[in-house]
């Protein structure tokens, strides 16, 4: 069975109806999932009732596995803890992730490249998430802004702006990456981690930053994905921000993460 994907707008973003991905897919369909990432950036696969082991497996496929620190929020659905439980209870008002634009695990080095979110509990309506083409966004600046940001760094910290950094949880990343596959360059920053670029204070680094990640939010740089039961979605951290819409009360909603870090698989 080979796949077959919609896009969703032209810029970002696929349904992908395709082969099921539990157990042990052939490495052509592994690769065929890089194609298609490389081409739309986030994909939502339909159809997907992955067990977690069979969600780790499969993230693992791509680059090692992100363990996270123990926090306030912060849920493991297996004793490996690769794999989170994004987790919102009826009489709950924060939705993990859900403050701001961003990227996944950017305040790590290597940082992230591929998230795996799993859908099994949905409210009724509601709780999309929303992304965004940082490529895009990169393409529609001007040059003179194009050439200020290249040799820019940014501090990516776990506590975020206007917090001291984290002992360990911190890295610094550049503001502009090239796709390895395509060859296009795209922004590499978000709001809720970046606290400010190196060598300047973060007071200096806050009105660019804000900038761009209002620029990087436009309308005409996202798609929106409806999520439905056993639905799967995959993104390309490097080169997207996500945005994890709150806007249902009173429903239980749990989804499953697990994250591949850039590396060798």
């Amino acid at each position: 069975m080979t796949f077959k994907a919609v896009p969703l707008t032209p810029s970002i973003g696929a349904v992908v109806k395709g082969p099921y991905l539990g157990g042990v897919p052939s490495e052509t369909t592994i690769e065929k999932l890089r194609e298609l990432l490389a081409q739309h950036l986030v994909l939502a696969l339909p159809n997907q009732a992955l067990t977690i082991d069979e969600l780790e497996s499969l993230a693992g496929r791509f680059g090692p596995l992100f363990l996270h620190h123990a926090d306030e929020g912060v849920l493991y659905a297996n004793e490996n803890k690769t794999v989170l439980e994004m987790r919102k209870e009826p009489d709950g008002t924060r939705l993990f992730g859900g403050s701001d634009w961003h990227a996944d695990v950017t305040f790590r080095r290597p940082e992230a490249y591929l998230s795996f979110l799993r859908a099994e509990i949905l409210p009724d309506c509601g709780g999309d998430t929303a992304f965004a083409s940082t490529i895009l966004a990169w393409q529609s600046l001007t040059p003179a802004m194009q050439t200020l940001l290249r040799p820019l760094h940014a501090v990516h910290s776990y506590n975020g702006p206007g917090m001291p950094d984290h002992e360990t949880e911190t890295a610094v990343h550049p503001v502009v990456r090239i796709h390895p596959d395509t060859g296009e360059e795209g922004l590499y920053i978000n709001k809720m981690f970046a606290t400010r670029f190196e060598g300047m204070s973060a007071t200096e680094s806050r009105p660019l930053i804000e900038f761009l990640d209002r620029h990087m939010s436009q309308p005409q740089f996202t798609c929106r994905i409806s999520w439905q039961p056993n639905q799967l979605t995959i993104w390309d951290n490097r080169f997207t921000l996500h945005y994890p819409i709150n806007d249902f009360v009173g429903q239980r909603r749990l989804l499953y993460r697990c994250t591949a870090m850039l590396g060798p698989a």
